[in-house]
């Protein structure tokens, strides 16, 4: 009898318990799931990298074949196109096509994100602030952008399925600080110049009488 009130309160507290994911540290680097949705994302975050940097080429025909849309792919974005969607590798250039890129750029995804399933049919996702900064002397405008897409993974292969392209507002500007050492080094020069410089004939004040011929 006691046995079986033993077991009873046994089973009803693991039944309170919450189960909760491994934290990934904890999980073995050499399983082959693991392995696969690493080597999934790092695939994914590849294919984001082309695209970024074929942009700051401004060569948008490689930039597309870095996504490697579905035939049914569709791009979405703020201020472009009024909103509305275009469909397929045909409206994703489209939409690339509005986009006004410096001559020669260096570009950043400084907060990319990649998360991918690794199941036939899985998705993957990435999310990222784009910036395009101009080289000195190449021309254009700075471009801040932020961009998301969703793939699908078909026959072992990531497709893009769906682009989201929208502008970004440019970062504001630093102010420079009152103490930073180019501003102190500016500071201390002129104090020095003033320290070493003769000092400035003195004037009689105005209506004061002439000194005495002679001395």
């Amino acid at each position: 009898m006691h046995r079986t009130v033993s077991v009873a309160a046994a089973v009803l507290a693991l039944a309170a318990c919450s189960v909760e994911r491994t934290p990934e540290k904890y999980l073995d680097p050499r399983d082959p799931a693991v392995v696969e949705r690493r080597e999934s994302e790092e695939e994914l975050a590849t294919r984001v990298g082309a695209f970024r940097e074929a942009l700051a080429r401004g060569n948008r025909a490689d930039a597309l074949a870095a996504l490697n849309p579905t035939t049914d792919a569709h791009v979405m974005g703020v201020q472009f196109n009024d909103g509305r969607p275009r469909f397929g590798p045909q409206g994703i250039a489209d939409a690339l096509a509005t986009l006004r890129l410096p001559r020669g750029a260096v570009a950043r995804t400084p907060d990319l994100r990649v998360q991918a399933a690794t199941r036939e049919g899985g998705l993957g996702w990435f999310a990222t602030h784009l910036e395009l900064l101009p080289v000195v002397g190449a021309g254009g405008e700075a471009q801040w952008l932020r961009a998301s897409g969703v793939f699908l993974r078909r026959e072992g292969e990531w497709r893009l399925l769906e682009l989201h392209l929208s502008k970004a507002e440019a970062p504001a500007p630093v102010p420079a600080r009152a103490d930073s050492p180019r501003r102190a080094d500016t500071a201390a020069a002129a104090a020095t110049a003033r320290d070493s410089s003769p000092p400035a004939p003195r004037q009689n004040p105005a209506g004061a009488a002439a000194p005495p011929a002679g001395g």
